[in-house]
């Protein structure tokens, strides 16, 4: 239960702190760490204990907090791959599909499951019915391919990370990924292997349970964290370097530039780009050229403009 609590609390600050770095901008992850918090915060036990009676008392908790977990990862799969630029409208669909259809199989597998009343340990007390075991392998082998699949996307883009905390965001999403797989395989097993009444093979991955499920949470969490703050950090160094390239313009621009008279823009891109453009103007209808230092803060200008 302690593993529990502290995994809540992580994901809650989490989410607190992606929905504050985010504002005004795509919000995927957050969303997702959202699903994560709430996934993991109701089946902290004494939370259970208390909420499950007043849904009826027969585990509906356990049901809504696995559907939010299977939604929680169809948004870390399509928010990772916008993150990485690896996203298109057919992946999209691919994941919408599958996402409703397990959500479609465990809500059946529940309505027909002669379920216990109120537990905290919900497979182990009804796992060796049939449809205990497609309610769980249903959504195990859907997040385990989901968290596999953005493990390989990451994996794809780790050449392209633009700083060391993208970087370390993508390992960690990979590291995830990978547990995600072990886990998946796992619980497989142990499903399997309850249903047809070997309860010691089931105890004996109760280890690698208990290791690969918290270890995926924390790995994928994390990395989607980090994701966001290495592009909080690269859009800062970025800003920074186009509002040092201006500075060093306008000199330049007050000597040689034309005013085209282009609207005001408070945005730092296109300020540069006007200058540039103005500066150029004026090089070729003035007499005078650009000596080699205003040539060089000239070409730093143009690979800071490129660089953003």
């Amino acid at each position: 239960m302690i593993l529990s609590v502290v995994q809540a609390v992580l994901l809650v600050a989490g989410t607190i702190v992606l929905f504050r770095l985010q504002r005004g901008q795509d919000r995927t992850l957050a969303v997702t760490f959202l699903l994560f918090s709430a996934t993991i915060v109701t089946n902290v036990d004494p939370l259970y204990r208390v909420l499950d009676p007043l849904l009826g008392g027969f585990n509906l908790v356990t049901l809504l907090s696995d559907c939010l977990m299977v939604a929680g990862t169809s948004t870390l799969l399509w928010g990772v791959a916008k993150a990485v630029g690896a996203s298109s409208p057919r992946l999209r669909n691919a994941i919408v599909v599958a996402c409703a259809i397990v959500g479609v199989v465990v809500v059946v597998a529940f309505t027909v499951l002669d379920k216990p009343p109120t537990t905290t340990t919900f497979m182990l007390d009804a796992g060796d019915h049939a449809a205990a075991a497609v309610y769980s392998i249903a959504q195990t082998l859907f997040l385990g391919l989901a968290l596999g699949a953005t493990g390989l996307i990451c994996v794809l883009r780790l050449r392209e990370a633009r700083t060391t905390t993208d970087l370390v965001g993508l390992w960690l999403l990979v590291l995830g990924g990978a547990l995600g797989l072990v886990r998946m395989v796992v619980v497989v097993v142990m499903d399997l292997a309850h249903v047809g009444g070997h309860i010691d093979v089931t105890r004996a991955l109760a280890l690698p349970y208990d290791v690969t499920t918290p270890g995926a949470v924390l790995c994928v969490s994390s990395g989607m964290l980090l994701l966001v703050v290495g592009h909080q950090v690269w859009r800062a160094r970025r800003t920074r370097r186009v509002t040092e390239a201006i500075r060093r313009l306008e000199p330049l621009h007050a000597r040689i530039g034309i005013d085209n008279g282009y609207p005001t823009s408070t945005d730092p891109d296109t300020r540069l780009s006007r200058l540039i453009v103005e500066i150029n103007d004026g090089v070729r209808t003035s007499r005078s050229g650009l000596d080699d230092h205003e040539r060089a803060v000239l070409a730093e200008a143009e690979d800071a403009l490129d660089a953003a």
